[in-house]
């Protein structure tokens, strides 16, 4: 018998609570991590899109020359046990807020499925091997870049910030960012204005995403419940809808920037300049007309976006070649 992890559980199908101070017999509580969990744990769908942003921030910045395919392995193997790592670390840092929203609840760490010290000890094994991989395969500076998507993502984004201010969405979108930078780093073995401009479309687009849930009813009443201080909270949907509108103008810029630097094909631009605008006329129609409805779209949109964005540059590169 031990202390629970948890602070709140509701058992669906007993209706009984399991609060912070109860005492549970922790012994039918997985010590190792189901493969099942795993998935959830990493946020697989999210954890893909970041290692896609450095695939693909790679491939446009070697391409045709300079692709060097065990590098890439090397470097996509690195993000992915880094971001994967870096992810169950703030799972295992935000399980009590986890267990306060609904859509977040029934998450491995909130439901008890999973014991906190295992996906903590199994969440720095992973970030810690996925960045010294990268300083043995690839290069130090993009293993320093991927050591500063962790550092931003849990001291700065989740220990520090998320519960203080609604300015935490930055330092975590920086981190968010930081694996496109990597991709681009890579190859050229430094920091330049490209790599800072893949990282500021990131950064951009977090809001996007991360505002456009936070306005919907069952997240709202979520992070409210858990005294997170998000934008629509803090400061009311109108301004939510501004900084969402200013977020797809950013976003638009410097990607259209990145491209024009790149010397990507002109053909490609055609299809870049529809998925931004598609998500510019969302954005304002919503700052204009708000709705629900709307709001859906632009979070269901933003993911699409990105990654369509970096498939997009690709092709331009491919077809410029």
């Amino acid at each position: 018998m031990e202390e629970s992890p948890l602070i709140i559980h509701k058992d669906e199908s007993t209706g009984t609570s399991i609060s912070m101070d109860a005492k549970v017999n922790t012994s039918f509580v997985s010590r190792f991590v189901p493969l099942s969990a795993y998935v959830e744990l990493i946020k697989g769908k999210q954890t893909f899109l970041l290692v896609y942003t450095t695939l693909f921030a790679y491939l446009v910045s070697a391409w045709p020359d300079d692709v060097n395919h065990a590098v890439l392995l090397w470097l996509l193997i690195s993000m992915f046990l880094a971001v994967s790592g870096t992810t169950m670390l703030n799972m295992y840092v935000d399980r009590d807020i986890d267990s306060l929203m609904e859509r977040t609840r029934n998450r491995p760490l909130p439901s008890g499925r999973v014991l906190p010290r295992t996906v903590l000890v199994h969440g720095m094994m992973l970030t810690i091997v996925g960045v010294i991989l990268a300083g043995i395969f690839v290069n130090v500076i993009t293993m320093v870049v991927i050591f500063l998507g962790f550092f931003f993502d849990i001291f700065i984004y989740s220990l520090w910030l998320k519960r203080r201010t609604k300015y935490s969405i930055i330092f975590g979108g920086i981190a968010g960012g930081l694996p496109a930078m990597a991709g681009r780093t890579a190859v050229i073995n430094s920091v330049d204005l490209i790599a800072i401009l893949l990282l500021l479309f990131v950064l951009a687009w977090i809001p996007l995403h991360i505002l456009s849930i936070a306005l919907l009813p069952h997240a709202y009443q979520g992070y409210k419940a858990a005294n997170i201080p998000m934008w629509p909270i803090v400061s009311g949907r109108q301004q939510t809808y501004r900084v969402i509108a200013f977020s797809a103008v950013i976003s638009s810029l410097t990607i259209f920037l990145a491209a024009w630097l790149l010397h990507v094909h002109w053909a490609a631009l055609l299809p870049i300049a529809i998925v931004s605008g598609i998500i510019l006329y969302l954005s304002f129609g919503n700052l204009l007309h708000p709705s629900e409805k709307t709001t859906f779209r632009i979070f269901k949109g933003a993911s699409a976006y990105m990654a369509l964005a970096f498939l997009l540059l690709f092709m331009g590169k491919i077809l410029s070649s």
